[in-house]
Formats: C-alpha cells, structure tokens, sequence
C-alpha cells in the first residue's frame, strides 16, 4: 500500500511539471502557429481593409540580404537560442542529412526564429531570418505573398510573407525551348519543407512571426564555404561606387579585387569574387548603352554652355538610334583656321558594338607636330 502512494505522487509530480514546460523549447522541429485571436489585430477586419485579396504571388528568384557599407558579411555574435537540437519524428534521424542538420542547429550563434516574436518592420523581421539562414549556411527563396487592399487609398498592403528554403520544390523536367546551347545548371532543389511565415498585426508596419519550420532534408554548407552562399554574395552601394571610381581611372578588376580584398581584411570578408565584379562591369556597360547617346548629348551641351565656340553636330535614325556625329572644340576649330592647308581624314578605329568608325580630322602644324581639328563617328 506505501508503494502504491510512493507511485501515485510520483505521477502527479511527473504531471504537474509537464504541465510547466514551455511549448517553445520542445525539440519538435515544426513550431505551431499562433491563434488567430491572440496574433490578429483589428487591421485585417478593420473598416480600412475592403476584404481580404487572393493575390498571393509564387516567386523563385535568389534575394539577397542588404549587406553591410563595404561587404556582406556573417557577424558571429554568441546566442544561446540556437543550443539545442531540432528533429522530427517523422523522417530518419540516422540518415548523415540529418545527422548534419541537426548538429548545425546545435552549433548556431544567431538567434533562431520564434514563434510569436514581434518586429517594427517589415526589413528587420526579413533580415533576421536571412542572418539566421547565413549563419546556418543555407540560402533563402521569395515564397508566397499575400495582400490586402486599403479602402481609403485604393492600394495593395502587403500583410502576409513566407521565405522558403533554396532548395524547396522539385526541379522541372520541362525546358523551355532555346536557340543556341542549353547551359548545364545542377539541381539543387530537394524537396525541401523548412520555411517561416510572417504576418503583419498592424498599420504601423508591426510583424509578428506566426509559422516556423525547421525541416530541412539536406545536409548545410560547411563553414568554409558559407561566404560563397547566394545569400551572402552580394555588392554594397558603397562597394559598387569605389569600383567604378577604380574602373574610371583604368584600374584592372584583378587589382581592384586586391585592393579591396586588402582593404576589408581578406577574400573571406569581402562578400563578392572577382567574378561578381565583372557582372556588374558587364551590367554597367548593358545599363550605358541604352542611353550613351543621351549622356554624349548632354556632355556636349554642357561644353557648348561653358563655351559657346564649341560645336557639334548629330543625326539619328528613325529608332533614336545614333547615325552620325561630328564635333570640335575651341582649339581643333582654331587650329584648323591656321593648319587647314592639308587635312587627312583616319578611319583605322571601328567599334564593336554600333559597327560605327570613328574617324579624326588631323593635319600638321608649324612645328611638324599632328593637330586634331574635329572628331567623327560615321
């Protein structure tokens, strides 16, 4: 009979402290979302909101976090919210995925997304689970969107937003049709199901983190390699600007890389490759040529403003498109007055891209010397 009272209180104690355990630290690797009575604010059935939208938006493109003044970056700041291990009873926990997701969990010094937690805005609810997934070494996807529209201003506010895994979904085995050589991409996607949902309780742009899921099927990028993570190569404004400083003055993207290199400590912290930086020569020089004939005009004017000597002249086409242009300054203008006697006319530069020549007008002065009296593209 005293084993049996031993027994019987001993359940209850087990009961009792059961019923003290925060839901939050259970090692469940899918945490419940919150009840819409306790997360909803009045905003999404306020009389401002005309109804909810169905306008939820699918979208695979990489985004990239915002990156620190001079690189991007993983700050490594010591946290014990990431001190314990997630699994899930419904998958194989022996499998070397696991093994290894399980073991990056343990080993991760940012905070881990909670359920319930608040942000002031929408970027730092974002940012927060881009520095979660860099210091984890995975990337991030856009996931669906949802809106809702304002009766006052007609317009759509954004109210719900997922992040998905990189590796989420299944990868398409139907191609699209090209003309020329198919690049050979590798398939990264798994089937992954970690992702995190927030949603906005406010009009003054609070966020509350409403679903998280933990579930990753593939094994993390290691350490040494996070850096290269789509999520962690990006190029800051400021970087762009000293590039293009760099690239004015002739600078070669070897010795830029270096300088830059050099600058932030080492390749590890530059949070791009030399790769990166001629993409975006290349998408400079896209970029300028849409509108190079507009700057030439401009530029043009400008000189003609600060003299009025200067003299220029250009046709174009039906498409806007430059057909030919001729210009010369105050001195070719004048040196043509004294040395105009002879005047050759070189074509030996043609450009590339326009299949333009661009010729000079040249002539010799007293001194023996070549004089420049005008220049052409034709």
């Amino acid at each position: 009979m005293a084993d049996f009272c031993h027994l019987k209180t001993a359940i209850q104690g087990l009961i009792s402290c059961s019923a003290n355990v925060n839901p939050s630290a259970c090692s469940d690797n899918v945490s419940t979302p919150l009840d819409d009575d306790v997360v909803c604010s009045t905003f999404f059935y306020s009389e401002f909101v005309k109804s909810t939208s169905d306008d939820i938006t699918q979208s695979s493109a990489e985004i990239l976090p915002t990156s620190a003044i001079l690189g991007c970056g993983t700050d490594r700041t010591p946290d014990n919210y990431c001190k314990r291990k997630y699994s899930s009873p419904a998958h194989d926990h022996s499998s070397p995925d696991h093994r290894n997701a399980s073991s990056s969990f343990s080993q991760c010094n940012k905070p881990c997304p909670v359920v319930g937690q608040v942000f002031p805005s929408y970027e730092l609810v974002v940012q927060s689970y881009y520095d979660f997934a860099s210091a984890m070494g995975f990337s991030v996807r856009l996931g669906s969107t949802k809106n809702v529209v304002d009766k006052g201003s007609g317009q759509k506010i954004l109210v719900m937003k997922m992040l998905l895994c990189s590796e989420q979904g299944s990868p398409s085995l139907i191609l699209p049709p090209t003309n020329g050589n198919r690049r050979k991409n590798g398939v990264s996607r798994c089937g992954c199901l970690a992702s995190i949902k927030f949603k906005r309780i406010d009009r003054f742009d609070n966020w509350v983190t409403d679903t998280v899921i933990f579930d990753h099927n593939h094994s993390f990028t290691s350490p040494s390699k996070i850096r290269y993570l789509p999520i962690n190569m990006s190029i800051s404004h400021t970087s762009k600007l000293l590039f293009s400083s760099l690239a004015e003055v002739n600078v070669p993207i070897s010795q830029q890389a270096a300088y830059f290199s050099n600058q932030l400590g080492g390749v590890q912290n530059m949070g791009c490759m030399k790769m990166d930086i001629n993409n975006m020569v290349r998408d400079d020089c896209i970029d300028l040529k849409n509108y190079d004939v507009d700057l030439i005009v401009e530029k043009f004017e400008m000189n003609k403003s600060e003299n009025e000597q200067f003299f220029y002249d250009l046709v174009k086409d039906d498409e806007g498109r430059l057909k030919r242009l001729f210009w010369a300054d105050p001195t070719m203008i004048e040196n043509y007055k004294l040395f105009g006697d002879s005047v050759t006319f070189d074509t030996i530069y043609k450009t590339n891209v326009y299949s333009m020549v661009f010729g000079m007008f040249c002539g010799v002065n007293h001194h023996r010397k070549t004089t420049i009296f005008g220049g052409a593209f034709v």
